[in-house]
C-alpha cells in the first residue's frame, strides 16, 4: 500500500529536529511514500526547499477562536490528499493530530525527541490525555524512550527507537570555512542560544580555563538566540577577548564544524544531539556532557570524552588532553567518522 504521509510540526525553524525532518521529507522513496507537510506557523528559515504539498495553518494557541477553523482546514487537507499516516513533531502538533484522529481515522505516530525539559505538570497531563489516540511512537534515542516509558507509563512495545541520521552528501558540498587562525587549533560548539539548558556559559568557562594554559587555541560558538548578548558579555568578563568568535546562525553548521579540532557539547539535557552527529561525521573528537542520548554516541576515552554536566574544569581538562595529544585526537576523530 502506498503510504500518504503527513508530517506536522510547529514551524520550520533553526533547530536540529527541523533539519532532520527536511532531510526525511527530501529522502523518502516516493514509490513507497508520498510525503506532505503541515506547519502551524510560518517558517523561520527561508533556505529550506521542500517539494511536497504543504499547508500552513497559521495556528497560535488552543485557547484561540482560530482552533476550530484550523482543525477544519487540516481535516480538508487530509481528505483531499488521502492521508493515511500522520507523524507529529512537538507538542501542539501532537495534540492537534490527536483531536482530529477520530474524524480522519489515519494512523498516528508521535515523536519523542528530548527528555521533556520544557514540560510543566499541565503540559504532561495534556500529553497523557492524547496518548490513547496514537498507534505508536518514535524516540530518537534509547534514553528518550526509557524516560517516557518510566514517567508516562507508555508500553515499551509502542515505542520504536530510531536514531537521527546523517546525510554524508552534505559534507561533499560543504567546504570548511576559511579562518585567519587556521594554523591554530579550534575548539567549537554548535548550540541554540535560546535555551539555557544548552549551558553555553559552561563552554565559555571551560574555554577560559584552557586559554590560560594553552593561549594558542581559538574558540567558536555557532548558533544564535536571545542569550547571545549575555554570552558575549561573559566571554569578555572571562578574558577570552579576540580568542573567541561568535559565528551566529549558520544554515549549514558543517562549514564551521569541519574546521574544529575539538567539538564540545555542554547541555544538561539532550535527546540525540545533532551537533555531536555533525562533529563525528566530520572526524572531530568530542567532549560532551554525560546527558540523555550522548552516551549512545560517545564511549568515554574511545571516541571522545563524557563529562558530568556543570563542571567546566573537567571539560577544560579533557579539551587540553585532546589539544596536547594529536595522535589520540586523530584516532578518536577517525573512530567517530567510521561510527557515523
Amino acid at each position: 500500500m502506498l503510504i500518504r504521509l503527513l508530517c506536522v510540526i510547529d514551524r520550520l525553524g533553526v533547530g536540529g529536529t527541523e533539519r532532520q525532518l527536511v532531510e526525511l521529507l527530501q529522502g523518502l522513496d516516493r514509490t513507497r511514500v508520498l510525503p506532505h507537510l503541515c506547519t502551524l506557523k510560518p517558517a523561520q528559515v527561508a533556505s529550506y526547499k521542500i517539494n511536497v504539498p504543504t499547508l500552513n495553518l497559521e495556528f497560535q494557541t488552543f485557547s484561540s477562536l482560530r482552533l476550530i477553523p484550523a482543525l477544519a482546514r487540516l481535516s480538508r487537507f487530509v481528505s483531499e490528499h488521502g492521508i493515511n499516516l500522520t507523524h507529529t513533531f512537538f507538542q501542539d502538533p501532537f495534540l492537534l493530530a490527536a483531536l482530529l484522529k477520530p474524524i480522519c481515522r489515519y494512523g498516528l505516530v508521535g515523536s519523542f525527541r528530548d527528555l521533556g525539559f520544557w514540560r510543566t505538570p499541565l503540559e504532561s497531563r495534556k500529553m497523557r490525555l492524547a496518548y490513547p489516540f496514537f498507534d505508536g511512537f518514535v524516540a530518537n534515542s534509547r534514553a528518550v524512550a526509557d524516560h517516557f516509558i518510566a514517567t508516562d507509563r507508555i508500553p515499551p512495545e509502542k515505542i520504536e527507537v530510531i536514531h537521527n541520521g546523517f546525510n554524508f552528501s552534505a559534507l561533499e558540498r560543504t567546504p570548511a570555512v576559511s579562518l585567519p587562525s587556521a594554523d591554530r587549533p579550534i575548539v567549537g560548539i554548535v548550540a541554540n542560544l535560546n535555551r539555557p539548558v544548552k549551558r553555553v556559559e559552561d563552554f565559555l568557562r571551560a574555554a577560559a580555563l584552557v586559554h590560560s594554559q594553552r593561549p594558542h587555541a581559538r574558540y567558536v560558538v555557532v548558533g544564535s538566540g536571545h542569550l547571545q548578548s549575555d554570552m558575549c558579555r561573559l566571554s569578555t568578563a572571562l578574558g577570552l577577548g579576540e580568542s573567541i568568535r561568535f559565528a551566529g546562525h549558520a544554515d549549514d553548521p558543517l562549514k564551521h564544524v569541519r574546521a574544529f579540532s575539538v567539538g564540545v557539547i555542554t547541555s544538561e539535557t539532550e535527546g540525540f544531539c545533532n551537533a555531536i552527529l555533525e562533529y563525528m561525521a566530520c572526524g572531530v573528537p568530542v567532549v560532551a556532557s554525560d546527558a540523555g542520548g550522548n552516551p549512545e554516541m560517545i564511549e568515554d576515552g574511545v571516541n571522545g570524552f563524557l563529562v558530568p554536566t556543570g563542571h567546566p574544569e573537567k571539560f577544560a581538562d579533557r579539551i587540553c588532553r585532546l589539544l596536547d595529544d594529536e595522535r589520540m585526537s586523530s584516532e578518536m576523530g577517525s573512530r567517530n567518522r567510521a561510527k557515523i
